[in-house]
């Protein structure tokens, strides 16, 4: 009589790499996302897990047309494969500290433009260092969220995080307003921060309430601002600004170039943008209070340690910090 399916051994051909597969479409919730990460083909990617329900005896995924989603059985598999991947990934790493010779992949999450303005040099260097370690990197301008789902370690741009994580404040920069020169002619120049009402002003939906602080002397006010357009990226944000569609809030490191030449205007220069308590924005390196891999921890050292030395001095000439 044949054992049935959940009193059957697992087969040899439960691996990591179906495991990861497995993780993967579970947290991207579909086979193709998931299968590009893995750098495979979807229709591999679909027989590999129809192996894997072989294996385990079990349907891991109700599929239709437009949807796949975890059954029943497939979230308790989830859950054990996820703590096999960490626990493999946990050995592998000690085994590799011991030897000196740290490997294997870090995947960080980072917001657009210190992903594309400031993390190459610094990533060539560190690889240099660590050849044996890889970087998968995901430019999002919501990173944090990915920690608990793909992310090993998020770059953070705004206030502290909250929640049960553990930030490393990498710089403190300052926000500056702007908006195009024809922008200006049309509307008129913002004299005060109350004026800000009557402006069109251009939102951040990843961190943007509808209300901006500002401190002028010692002074914090909470404006109001309404918005035509928004994105959820701070490079659009200014594009969009420098076609005239309102008056943006992005880093002084963005838009110091394009103020500097006059292809836009800094608007309420004598105002500080802040958050609640009156701090100034900072660029976080974020990660799970729980263990931290050696090779991640190499990295969050190394970007600590060389952020403020490359970064620093040249933000403070421009005046981006407080």
């Amino acid at each position: 009589m044949a054992p049935s399916p959940a009193s059957r051994p697992l087969e040899s051909s439960v691996n990591m790499e179906l495991l990861r597969l497995f993780v993967g479409i579970a947290a991207h919730g579909g086979i193709a996302a998931a299968a590009r990460e893995l750098d495979l083909a979807a229709s591999v990617a679909t027989r590999k897990i129809a192996r894997l329900e072989k294996a385990l005896g079990v349907r891991l995924f109700q599929r239709t047309t437009r949807s796949i989603k975890l059954t029943e059985s497939g979230a308790i598999a989830l859950h054990w494969a996820q703590q096999s991947l960490d626990r493999y990934e946990q050995m592998s790493d000690e085994l590799a500290s011991l030897q000196t010779r740290p490997s294997g992949t870090i995947r960080l999450a980072t917001t657009h433009t210190a992903g594309v303005r400031f993390l190459p040099m610094l990533l060539k260097r560190f690889c240099d260092q660590h050849p044996h370690i890889g970087v998968s990197i995901a430019l999002t301008d919501a990173p944090i969220k990915l920690l608990n789902e793909s992310a090993d370690l998020a770059i953070h741009s705004g206030p502290v995080p909250d929640g049960n994580l553990v930030a490393t404040r990498l710089i403190e920069f300052q926000q500056v307003l702007c908006a195009s020169p024809d922008y200006i002619r049309q509307r008129g120049v913002p004299r005060k921060i109350t004026d800000l009402a009557e402006h069109d002003c251009l939102l951040h939906t990843a961190s943007d309430t509808g209300t901006w602080l500002l401190m002028k002397g010692n002074r914090l006010v909470a404006q109001k601002v309404r918005s035509r357009v928004t994105a959820d990226n701070l490079e659009m944000l200014i594009a969009l600004a420098r076609q005239g569609f309102g008056i943006a809030r992005v880093g002084r490191v963005i838009a110091n170039a394009e103020i500097s030449n006059g292809t836009m205007l800094q608007v309420l220069p004598n105002c500080k943008c802040v958050y609640p308590m009156g701090e100034l924005p900072g660029l976080w390196l974020v990660y799970p209070s729980r263990r931290v891999l050696y090779r991640t921890r190499l990295l969050i050292d190394f970007l600590v340690s060389t952020w403020d030395t490359e970064y620093g001095p040249q933000w403070q000439r421009r005046g981006a910090r407080a």
